[in-house]
């Protein structure tokens, strides 16, 4: 005998967001291949698609990596506009990078309006503690400003990876609109017609 059918998975479009080099492409690499790339070319765009499960359902997550789309203003645009979460990374070891997710975050309230925007922010290359310039507490702070998760991670564990995007989905969920359920009609309330009508 068959089982029940698995159910359908909800589909997600994020992005990742940032500097050039902080790493968003190695992220997205490891977490869906499931391998670490020790060289990244730039290119406009780069789209990575996995299912994960988050809270015991399944999850289909198309990844939009901006690498190199840091002049395409029009198109970030569109990606800030048009999806559903966000990963908003800077690199510990990069103060330039860290300053940069402030205007990223400002043009992302201009674009999406007041509505609460479902993003995680990230701090990457957390294994190079020697080359440290952004301390974990100023990621931390900025994100209770922000309201948001913060993770420092490295993409050379797979499992750091997972993490980030299991949070972006959760966020999501706990920010998506509830959906609307079918009206009830209370058992006692009478139908427009009897059931039976007498005609004098």
């Amino acid at each position: 005998m068959a089982g029940p059918a698995p159910r359908p998975a909800k589909g997600y479009r994020v992005v990742l967001l940032g500097s050039v080099a902080v790493g968003k492409t190695a992220l997205a690499t490891q977490f869906a291949c499931g391998r670490f790339p020790e060289q990244c070319e730039p290119s406009t765009e780069e789209l990575f698609s996995k299912v994960i499960e988050v809270n015991a359902a399944p999850a289909l997550l198309e990844i939009v990596d901006t690498v190199g789309a840091e002049h395409l203003v029009t198109l970030k645009d569109l990606y800030i506009k048009n999806s559903d979460g966000f990963v908003v990374l800077y690199s510990v070891c990069s103060e330039a990078s860290f300053e940069a997710v402030r205007p990223l975050r400002e043009r992302m309230g201009r674009l999406r309006g007041p509505k609460a925007v479902p993003l995680v922010l990230v701090g990457t290359k957390a294994d190079l503690d020697a080359q440290r310039q952004v301390l974990t507490a100023q990621g931390r702070a900025l994100a209770r400003e922000w309201r948001c998760p913060f993770l420092e991670v490295t993409a050379k564990s797979k499992l750091m990876a997972d993490q980030v995007f299991t949070q972006v989905v959760r966020e999501m969920e706990a920010l998506a609109p509830p959906e609307e359920e079918p009206a009830v009609v209370p058992a006692n309330v009478q139908e427009t017609w009897p059931s039976e009508r007498f005609i004098g």
